[in-house]
């Protein structure tokens, strides 16, 4: 008799990383029980993200293309309750950080489901984790990837001892002749335009003293007026510098994408600004955009979808 246990695996990947991800799928597969289905949710942005991990594991990404934060809840819960009402499925795993799938674990265990769950360190909180002990057969926490240790280099100028032993090695290069800072590019354009500068000389006292004075006055004030433009662009840089609001540069900070000026779905932003602590689980995206519209662009603008930086 198979005693495998037949199990559907569910990944909301908007709330999890690609390493708890397959840190999941090698403890289910070390277990010996059958995958029989394997399905991720998640926004456009996440389906590259994931891809290819779905790839090596034979996972279906079902990106959702709706506007809103809840568009991949419910659907990995419509799902969920299909696969158990029309297949034989013995557990649902449920991988995802979010609180809000609690109706759909006790509903999967009235049909005569187990249901586990597993959730991300840092993104489910310790209240989460104990609601969710409540209801689940059994949740863990899984905690992210160990950094990679940092490869020391070497100073600028300094050849490696095992490149100089090697004359063909191609890191053994001619010094070259140091290259001119930034500052000294921007100051060789700003001095040139003092360079034809007349300075008016004084004529002869043969001439007379009237036309004199107009004439040095009319060269004085040809002459002085390139130096007022010449001294213009020393002040460019500091325009250019122009600072974001705080609220701005922290949206920005939490969705880097924004940065470029192109249209970025609602439902990828909003789940980068709760992780990043700018909206809360009940906030509306669109609420917050509309405060700070000088710099974002909601569109369309009755139903938004989509939000695009303006700029400074």
């Amino acid at each position: 008799m198979d005693h495998t246990t037949r199990i559907a695996l569910l990944i909301d990947a908007d709330n999890v990383s690609v390493d708890v991800l397959r840190e999941v799928i090698h403890r289910l597969q070390a277990s010996g029980d059958r995958l029989q289905h394997r399905r991720a949710y998640g926004s456009v942005q996440k389906a590259g993200e994931f891809a290819e991990v779905c790839r090596d594991h034979a996972i279906r990404f079902l990106p959702s293309t709706f506007a809103g934060p809840n568009a991949t809840d419910i659907a990995m819960a419509i799902d969920a309750i299909e696969l158990v009402l029309r297949q034989p499925v013995d557990e649902v795993v449920i991988v995802s950080s979010d609180m809000d799938y609690s109706p759909l674990i006790v509903r999967l265990r009235e049909l005569g489901c187990r249901v586990t769950g597993y959730g991300q360190q840092g993104k489910s909180g310790r209240d989460i984790e104990r609601d969710y002990e409540r209801v689940y057969d059994q949740f863990s926490v899984i905690g992210p990837a160990k950094p990679r240790a940092a490869v020391k280099r070497a100073p600028a100028g300094e050849v490696r001892a095992d490149a100089a032993v090697s004359p063909a090695s191609p890191r053994v290069r001619a010094p070259r002749a140091p290259r001119p800072t930034k500052a000294q590019k921007v100051a060789a354009p700003v001095a040139l335009p003092e360079t034809p500068v007349a300075i008016p000389v004084p004529r002869p006292a043969a001439v007379p003293a009237a036309p004199v004075p107009q004439a040095a006055a009319s060269a004085r004030s040809r002459t002085r007026r390139p130096a007022a433009k010449a001294a213009a662009p020393a002040s460019v840089p500091a325009l250019a510098a122009t600072a974001l609001p705080a609220a701005v540069e922290a949206v920005l900070e939490a969705y880097p994408g924004l940065r470029g000026g192109a249209l970025v779905r609602l439902n990828g932003v909003a789940k980068a600004l709760r992780d990043g602590g700018l909206l809360s689980q009940s906030g509306r995206t669109t609420s917050l955009f509309k405060k700070l519209e000088s710099h974002f662009e909601l569109v369309p603008a009755d139903k938004p979808e989509s939000v695009r930086f303006r700029g400074a």
